[in-house]
């Protein structure tokens, strides 16, 4: 048996991811995210959150092995499938709006969205919300600016299988990190309650 074991420290499940404006507050772990944030909904296949870097040694002519090692480059990227196939989901995925044509006598309301995106490419804050590795508290991933990455397909089928938008978040530095090491945001983990 492993000492000090904690079953919390092992995570399972999911969580909730949102969207928001770049430069919306993030909530504080505790608190309900503010309506700026918008819930995403049921995710498929669960949540990846994947932390890439490309480092490329240095070796001198007077070592057979290399002497240093720098970091070229690097990313982070929030994948999933989006269950909930919505025109608001769509259209966030193309960078585009939801037009909402009310019904009116003889007409159907109906809603659209364009599925051309254009060379713009539309930038978000996000926050996946899951479950901490120091107890049954939350924990979140606040990412300042990413954009959505990646091809999609919908799959329309019979059967039980309902069709997803595949979506990858990519990160983009923030601009305005005061602190290096969290250009890409931070992950946060709430590791006891609010005192009183």
């Amino acid at each position: 048996m492993v000492a000090n074991a904690k079953p919390y420290e092992i995570l399972t499940g999911v969580g909730d991811l949102y969207i928001a404006p770049v430069g919306t507050t993030f909530p504080l772990i505790d608190a309900t995210p503010a309506v700026a944030w918008r819930a995403l909904g049921y995710t498929q296949e669960g949540v990846t959150v994947k932390k890439s870097s490309k480092i490329e040694k240095v070796t001198v002519d007077q070592e057979t092995g290399a002497v240093k090692a720098a970091r070229a480059d690097e990313g982070l990227t929030i994948e999933t499938q989006l269950a909930e196939l919505t025109l608001e989901n769509l259209a966030d995925y193309l960078g585009n709006t939801v037009t909402d044509t009310p019904a009116a006598s003889g007409v159907a309301g109906i809603r659209s969205v364009g599925l051309y995106s254009g060379g713009f490419v539309k930038t978000f804050a996000l926050l996946f919300r899951g479950t901490s590795a120091y107890g049954n508290y939350p924990s979140q991933y606040q990412v300042p600016m990413c954009y959505f990455d990646d091809d999609t397909e919908m799959k329309h089928e019979k059967g039980g299988k309902n069709a997803t938008i595949k979506a990858a978040f990519e990160a983009l530095v923030d601009p305005d990190a005061t602190v290096e090491a969290e250009k890409f945001g931070k992950l946060v983990m709430q590791d006891a309650a609010a005192l009183p």
